[in-house]
């Protein structure tokens, strides 16, 4: 029974270290929907028509505010070797696997879809509004749909420069190409995250168990 107790000793130990992994990848989560969020709130008149825009940064926070939580009862679960509460952590821990899998499955499959009707909406609010476009040119440094050729010839705002005379030779590149750069990077960080996480909780759904186990042995063992 010694082998047992050596097992399950050291189960716990992964289990706190995994959940302190979590701990950290929640935050990440967090971070990255914040990172996205913001420059989206700042311009979000101009992104009304589009929910995965919208949505995304949002789901990124819930579900890093979801893996903090759920990681701190495992801790608990832990440290008062609750069968009860490991049992349940594990089955939550599967069933947050499985949602990032799916998530990253999502963004893979709507990738091209998305980045073209991203495309599409940029260049509709540069025709609808030009002025309200210049709002999107300041937060991603960025000229235009497809750069200073998009007004042309006609005088380029200041918002297309770093330098107050704006001129071709001095604009930013243009917003299409900038701001598809900014999602995939936002996409890319998301999918690898959520798969390396995703990986860890399936592990830590399975050493749950096996403390869980461990926990109801060791139980039995004081009842003789």
């Amino acid at each position: 029974m010694s082998m047992i107790g050596c097992v399950g000793s050291l189960g716990k130990n992964i289990l706190l270290l995994s959940n302190l992994f979590f701990v950290l990848a929640g935050v990440a989560l967090i971070g990255l929907g914040v990172a996205t969020e913001l420059p989206v709130l700042w311009v979000s008149d101009l992104f009304d028509d589009s929910q995965i825009i919208q949505l995304a940064p949002i789901v990124a926070i819930v579900a890093g505010c979801v893996v903090f939580t759920i990681s701190f009862f495992g801790c608990c679960g832990v440290i008062k070797e609750s069968q009860c509460m490991l049992v349940i952590y594990a089955f939550f821990m599967i069933l947050l696997a499985v949602l990032k899998v799916t998530l990253c499955t999502l963004i893979i499959i709507k990738h091209d879809d998305f980045f073209d009707g991203l495309s599409r909406l940029l260049t509709e609010s540069f025709i609808d509004d030009p002025l309200d476009f210049q709002n999107i040119e300041r937060i991603f440094v960025c000229c235009g749909p497809l750069g200073p050729v998009s007004y042309l010839n006609a005088t380029l705002p200041d918002s297309c420069c770093f330098r107050p005379v704006c001129t071709i030779l001095n604009a930013y590149k243009g917003c299409n190409k900038v701001i598809e750069n900014f999602f995939y990077a936002v996409g890319l960080a998301t999918i690898i995250i959520s798969a390396i996480v995703a990986a860890f909780e399936f592990l830590a759904a399975v050493i749950s168990c096996c403390v869980a186990n461990y926990i109801r042995i060791k139980g039995r063992q004081r009842l003789y």
